[in-house]
Order: C-alpha cells, then sequence, then structure tokens
C-alpha cells in the first residue's frame, strides 16, 4: 500500500492530482501518460465486478495502471458518494469512460462536480462522444468500434477479405493521448481564470483526427481509399513499402523527398537529372516509367541482399529504412538496449515484469515508475484516512458493499 506522503515525487506533474473511473484503455491509458510523469492518480474502481483488462495475467493492468493508487468504490450513492465529493475537492483532473448521462442519472452532472470544486478538469471519454445525432450518442463502443465507424477499418482492409481493425487498439491509445493533452491545457487554463472545463473525446473523432492525409482527400476529392486503392501509405508512391530481403526477412523503406530520391537513384545506377528522373523530384509513382523503373530496381535490390546489408546501406546514404521486427527481436536490440526503452519493475503481487520505459524523456524533471499496476482496493484505507475518514467510516463502507478488496 503507499500512502501520498510515502509516493516519490518527481517529474513536472508532481503537484497534480488525477482520479479516473474508467475501465480498458483509453482512460486509464489517458491517466497512466500522466503518473509516469509524476502525477498523483487514484484510480476508482467498480467494486462489483473488476476491470476487464485484469482477465488472465492482467498485462494491461501492469502497463497502464502502474504508478496509480486504487480504492475499489461505488461513487454513485450513499456514503461513497459522501467520499467521491471530498475527493474532488483535492483533484485538479477527473476523468470517467461510461456511456453519456450515467453521471447524470447519478446526480453527478459536471454542473454538480464543480460545486464541489469550480477549477476541476472533467474528461468525458466515450464512443461517439457527449452530444450529436441521439441514436449514436448512448451506444456502447470499443476500440473497433471506432475504426469501423470512422474509416480507419475500411482503409485498413482489402476488398474481398474480411475488414481487419488496425493494431492495436489505436482509437483508445489515440483518445487518451488527446484526452490527457486537453485535461493539462485545461488544467493551465483554471489556473489563469479559476473557472474549470468539460472535456468530450469521442474516439470516432480521435480516430478521424490521427488518419491525416487520407480523409482530407476523400472529403475533397472523393476518392475511397483502401488497400486496393491506397497500396499501405504511399499514395501511390513508388519504392515505398515493404520488401523481403536475400534471407527472407522484410525491410520497410520509403524514397520520398527530393534528397531520398536522388540517393536512390545514385544507389540503384538510375539517371537521375535525366527526363525520366528530373533532379529535385520529390517521388515517383506508380505507372509512370520512372515510377516503374524505381520500384523494379528497389525489389531487385532487396532480393540480392541481406536485411541486415539493406538496412546498413539505404541508413548510411540517407534512405529511410529499418527491417520489421517483431516485439521479441526488441529485447535484445542494441539500440532499445542502449536508451533503455524496456526496463523490469516489481509488480505489488511480488512478479517482475517487463514493460515500457516512461515516455517521452525529460531531461531535467524525468519520469519513473515507482510501482506496478496496483490489486482491487489495494489503497482503500490509505487514501480514506488521507480525505479524513475514520475506520468507523471505513468498516461501513465495507459492511455495506460499498467498498470491496481483493
Amino acid at each position: 500500500m503507499a500512502k501520498s506522503i510515502d509516493r516519490p515525487l518527481f517529474g513536472p506533474l508532481q503537484n497534480l492530482k488525477v482520479a479516473h473511473s474508467s475501465s480498458s484503455v483509453a482512460g486509464p491509458f489517458c491517466a497512466a501518460l500522466m503518473a509516469d510523469l509524476g502525477a498523483d492518480v487514484i484510480w476508482i474502481e467498480n467494486p462489483y465486478g473488476p476491470d476487464i483488462t485484469r482477465a488472465g495475467y492482467g498485462y494491461t493492468i501492469q502497463g497502464d495502471r502502474r504508478n496509480q493508487r486504487t480504492i475499489s468504490l461505488d461513487i454513485s450513492k450513499g456514503e461513497g458518494k459522501e467520499v467521491f465529493f471530498r475527493m474532488l475537492g483535492e483533484l485538479d483532473i477527473f476523468i470517467e469512460a461510461s456511456k453519456p448521462g450515467q453521471y447524470e442519472r447519478w446526480g453527478l452532472s459536471d454542473e454538480v462536480l464543480w460545486e464541489a470544486n469550480p477549477k476541476l478538469a472533467i474528461v468525458h471519454i466515450s464512443g461517439f462522444g457527449q452530444s450529436g445525432d441521439p441514436d449514436y450518442v448512448p451506444r456502447a463502443s470499443y476500440d473497433p468500434i471506432a475504426q469501423a465507424f470512422a474509416g480507419m477499418m475500411y482503409c485498413n482492409s482489402a476488398s474481398g477479405q474480411k475488414a481487419t481493425p488496425a493494431n492495436f487498439l489505436v482509437a483508445d491509445y489515440y483518445s487518451g493521448y488527446m484526452a490527457a493533452f486537453s485535461a493539462l491545457a485545461a488544467v493551465i487554463r483554471a489556473g489563469e481564470t479559476g473557472k474549470g472545463e468539460s472535456i468530450d473525446v469521442a474516439q470516432f473523432e480521435a480516430v478521424m483526427r490521427s488518419a491525416g492525409t487520407a480523409n482530407n482527400i476523400s472529403w475533397n476529392e472523393g476518392v475511397v481509399f483502401d488497400r486496393d486503392n491506397n497500396r499501405d501509405m504511399s499514395n501511390g508512391a513508388a519504392a515505398y513499402g515493404s520488401y523481403r530481403c536475400k534471407d527472407d526477412i522484410e525491410i520497410y523503406t520509403l524514397v520520398l523527398g527530393a534528397g531520398v530520391v536522388k540517393a536512390a537513384c545514385l544507389l540503384f545506377d538510375l539517371p537521375y537529372g535525366s527526363e525520366d528522373f528530373p533532379a529535385k523530384s520529390p517521388k515517383f509513382f506508380h505507372g509512370t516509367k520512372a515510377g516503374d523503373l524505381l520500384e523494379a530496381a528497389m525489389a531487385k535490390y532487396c532480393l540480392a541482399h541481406t536485411a541486415d546489408e539493406v538496412e546498413r546501406t539505404f541508413n548510411a546514404a540517407g534512405i529511410p529504412c529499418s527491417q520489421i521486427n517483431d516485439y521479441t527481436k526488441l529485447l535484445e536490440h542494441p539500440h532499445i538496449l542502449a536508451r533503455q526503452s524496456l526496463i523490469t519493475y516489481e509488480t505489488p503481487q511480488g512478479r517482475e515484469f517487463t514493460g515500457y520505459n516512461v515516455f517521452p524523456r525529460l531531461v531535467n524533471n524525468p519520469g519513473k515508475v515507482w510501482r506496478g499496476g496496483p490489486s482491487i482496493g489495494m489503497d482503500n484505507e490509505d487514501i480514506l484516512e488521507e480525505l479524513g475518514f475514520d475506520k468507523a467510516m471505513i468498516e461501513r463502507l465495507y459492511e455495506s458493499g460499498l467498498l470491496t478488496k481483493a
């Protein structure tokens, strides 16, 4: 267990207080980003059923609930709601990820929460947003639903094959990033005005905002993007994509940008500066003479060399290139080891867990991992005592079932 006084002070957010009553991925990940940078984060967990990510070993718990304290409390009624209101007075940010309208039905609207704390930044994360078409707003959503609705899954699917979501949970993680950024912006503004904010994060909009150029082309030119018409992300550019090498290992590369085009032409002995390969061209397209020659040269070169040779040669020439690694290869990769991108820490259950370090790296106020993801209700007593509740109150909460531990 960890009292707030035992929590190490570190990072740029060490004086920030956050609570989240969310499950699965997006909301907890939003809070996890802040916890990694030093925020005091409390996870309010449903006492009537464990988070779905606790199933099995609970890898998501250890990755996206680390550095967090937890209380398993029903905040919707009775003395549980009393605890919640007292907690609100201490917070800078509160994050929830229920279906829209749930908190209003509990008597916990934004206006009610601001009565407890006028400067509070309230983050709502849902599939389809807090407003809009009444047929969509209350719908349940998980990551693949947001991808399906927002167009990403269609772009990720080939004709004649079963539609496939992009791995791994990108809609959830996009939403978490967007929520964290907006919440911190709201805290800055609240410090200037004394007034809190309500933030409406819709998963599908996070996907739309992160789609790059493709959706803008579709909306303005009527182009329908899928794998048949989009060739990955290349938008028709030649020598852009994955290529199999002599040792049957794939690399990914892209000949994009005037300098890279020149380097590739010189490497492949193509007539750079000629009529077919004009100097300063940023890329060449499939279906043109230059593009087809460049594509053929790329494929031929890769098949004649090992992946290590291709990667070294291309990067030495200034052509972006990487072998396509699986996750296990990263464990012993020299660059991963040199940057300590992976670390091993002990979970509160006493097991060693290998996961990612704190990203991004801050030089003057670095983040850290001070403990793994907590078990259910692990910090109940510490949190309640900090809020000023005595042992009799805590016992009543347990007896009523509003507070649980496992």
